[in-house]
């Protein structure tokens, strides 16, 4: 009887309610440009040349009220330089990000932080190349994702794309913080908090302030920077966990979604030579980094489905 009913309990949970709906693939590009090209059309010219934009790209700007909007932040329209051009992909594609500086350098922000918080804003499949042709710090870039988004007639929650920008900022501020000090790198705080949100996801996505404590503290120490973030810093990261609990994220349609661009992240940062500098360097110091929670993930996926396999079976004979 178990033998075959088994199959048809894999396609009944196969087919259940709550996994993710696949995202859209958009049929053309859209490219954002900083309002200050607008009137500019020599340094337009140079950023399409580094955005690589086609003449079939839909063509938008973003402007001072559109920054205030998603991210929260106040600039004038004649410093918004950086510029985008994005493409929505189907689900499973992943974050695929380039942050071309031939010309201007993006002096804050890497590319594995931008993936960090285009995860936290819903955008996990998409592909992206962000640039400028001067130097520019990088942060309305990701006004201009969102803007490309709104160009294609889809919403976008503001209250998800704030969190984004306080998850950036977070990430920019503590490593300016400890830029001189030993063991620490931007590679390893974004894996760290990329794990954490993996990890919140797994444990229900509605954790409480201890709860998202202990995981911050697991994952502080799965990355080598037990002891070298402060305590102050600590708690910021617990708040800034606790906002994106709050607005649904870990709980919503796209939170598998989101764990799967997570794991991608983490399998970018692992295999990048700067964390693997990061990993010897720990290894110095006598710690331990964790190269990849897919592992871990396997062992929790295969366990789920196990339960859910021994519920579906009590629930006939019951």
């Amino acid at each position: 009887m178990i033998r075959k009913l088994l199959p048809l309990a894999m396609a009944l949970l196969l087919l259940a309610p709550g996994r993710a709906e696949a995202a859209t693939e958009w049929n053309e590009a859209v490219t954002v440009y900083g309002a200050a090209l607008e009137n500019d059309p020599q340094l337009q010219e140079s950023t399409r040349e580094i955005l690589g934009a086609a003449e079939s790209d839909k063509v938008a700007y973003v402007y001072s009220e559109d920054v205030q909007e998603y991210i929260g932040m106040n600039y004038s329209d004649d410093v918004l330089k950086s510029s985008i051009r994005i493409i929505q992909q189907d689900q499973g594609y992943g974050l695929d990000i380039t942050v071309d500086e031939s010309m201007g350098q993006i002096t804050q922000i890497t590319d594995e932080t931008y993936k960090n918080a285009l995860l936290t804003s819903g955008i996990t499949d998409a592909q992206v190349v962000i640039g400028a042709a001067q130097d520019v710090t990088g942060e309305s870039a990701l006004a201009g994702i969102y803007k490309a988004y709104e160009a294609q007639g889809e919403a976008i929650d503001t209250e998800r794309t704030q969190n984004a920008q306080e998850e950036l900022g977070t990430i920019t501020e503590i490593t300016e913080e400890n830029s001189s000090v030993a063991g620490f790198s931007q590679e390893q705080l974004n894996k760290m908090i990329t794990d954490i949100k993996i990890e919140v996801i797994n444990q229900g996505g509605n954790l409480a302030e201890s709860e998202i404590r202990n995981i911050v503290d697991e994952q502080m120490a799965a990355n080598g920077l037990d002891g070298i973030l402060t305590q102050a810093q600590i708690d910021r990261i617990v708040a800034l966990i606790e906002q994106i609990q709050n607005s649904g994220l870990f709980q919503s349609e796209e939170a598998q979604a989101l764990k799967d661009s997570a794991q991608n992240l983490i399998d970018q940062i692992t295999s990048s030579d700067s964390f693997k500098n990061a990993v010897d360097q720990a290894e110095s110091l006598g710690q331990e980094i964790q190269e990849s929670s897919a592992w871990e993930s396997f062992r929790t996926a295969v366990s789920n489905f196990f339960d859910r396999v021994v519920s579906f079976f009590r629930s006939l004979f019951n």
